[in-house]
């Protein structure tokens, strides 16, 4: 057997291994030195398995924290939320992020309002720096129920979606909601955005509803207004574009 002969063999084995959940989405693969073991191979040979499948989006290689498998069977073709992400991508950008904190904390009376739950109910919150090109475009600020997403303290925000987290976990988006207002920026938020202190920002809060009118997910958002077109997204059912949306002034 030649060495493209091989390889093709090695990727098709570790393409399985993805299929049948040996290895899980949302995981890492085993390292290329421990593949080359088990394989009985070198790790040349691997690191040529490993792009193969990354070219066809089943992994994704992320600097200093290892391989992840990225390829779902999920494929609900009559509805697709269109995320931030890919609209970046379609618009020629690379997106990324950066996330700045996660905490578990209580709904108080904030939280419990908008998700119509008890006070001390356990939600769970994310704020993340979004990057087109490696240039800041917004701060988003998420919170969702705790008990909404299986091991949620374990995910990789920085890697996976939201929205790919609530598909894999039952969850299905049938309506989001964005309400825009200005403001201004200042401290820390300015600094990360690169905006001088006090001066005009976009404020966007964004309501996801799933299939039975539950409350999935609050963001409040604080993006540079050059890019706030890129949170007009929403559901595309059968290829009709649906948004709600509503405009303070």
């Amino acid at each position: 057997m030649d060495i493209d002969e091989k390889t093709t063999e090695i990727t098709n084995l570790i393409r399985t291994k993805i299929q049948n959940k040996t290895y899980p989405y949302g995981s890492t693969i085993p390292s290329e030195r421990e593949l080359a073991r088990q394989f009985n191979v070198s790790r040349n040979l691997i690191r040529s398995a490993i792009d193969s499948l990354i070219e066809e989006s089943m992994l994704k290689r992320v600097h200093g924290k290892g391989t992840y498998v990225t390829k779902t069977d999920i494929d609900d073709t009559a509805i697709h939320f269109k995320g931030m992400s890919e609209l970046l991508n379609e618009a020629g950008f690379k997106p990324s992020s950066r996330v700045l904190t996660t905490l578990t904390r209580k709904a108080k009376f904030k939280y419990s309002n908008i998700f119509h739950v008890a006070e001390d109910t356990e939600m769970f919150q994310i704020i993340r720096l979004r990057l087109g090109n490696d240039l800041p475009i917004s701060i988003e600020n998420t919170t969702i129920p705790y008990h909404s997403i299986k091991h949620i303290e374990d995910i990789d925000f920085q890697v996976y979606s939201l929205y790919d987290m609530f598909a894999i976990n039952g969850i299905s988006i049938q309506n989001i909601e964005h309400i825009f207002s200005s403001t201004r920026i200042h401290g820390a938020y300015a600094k990360l955005l690169n905006r001088e202190e006090d001066t005009p920002i976009i404020n966007i809060k964004i309501t996801s509803y799933t299939k039975t009118h539950q409350i999935a997910e609050y963001t409040e958002v604080l993006v540079a207004p050059a890019f706030s077109k890129y949170y007009t997204d929403g559901i595309i059912k059968n290829g009709i574009f649906n948004l709600t949306s509503q405009l303070i002034t």
